[in-house]
């Protein structure tokens, strides 16, 4: 993975953009840049029927020492910010987010092969 250099506001281009969960047309990703100083940093996203949400790669986030603590956090990151569905919403956006939550929590419970 190659260093990515911030913009003017500080915001890193992902150097790996890994999609963690699927469901019909919704998805959540993580995505992770090298930072020229050396450490790893996240970001997050999630879209699904009804919204969704994006954190971007800042090099004012905490910074990781390895690619597999930072991919850790991410996941971590992704499931702390889970959006729970609004009383208005249908079953079918909270079957949606019951699924990918599940497919994310599992990737915490599995070694990664990467």
């Amino acid at each position: 993975m190659q260093p990515s250099k911030p913009n003017e506001c500080g915001v890193l281009d992902a150097g790996l953009r890994e999609v963690v969960a699927t469901h019909g047309r919704g998805y959540a990703a993580i995505r992770v840049a090298l930072c020229e100083d050396g450490p790893y940093r996240i970001g997050v996203e999630m879209h699904y029927a009804h919204g969704g949400f994006a954190f971007p790669i800042s090099i004012h986030a905490e910074g990781f020492s390895t690619l597999d603590a930072a991919r850790t956090a991410a996941l971590e990151l992704l499931l702390r910010s889970w959006h729970d569905p609004f009383p208005s919403e249908p079953d079918s956006v909270r079957t949606e987010l019951v699924a990918m939550r599940a497919q994310v929590e599992a990737r915490l419970r599995q070694p990664t092969l990467f």
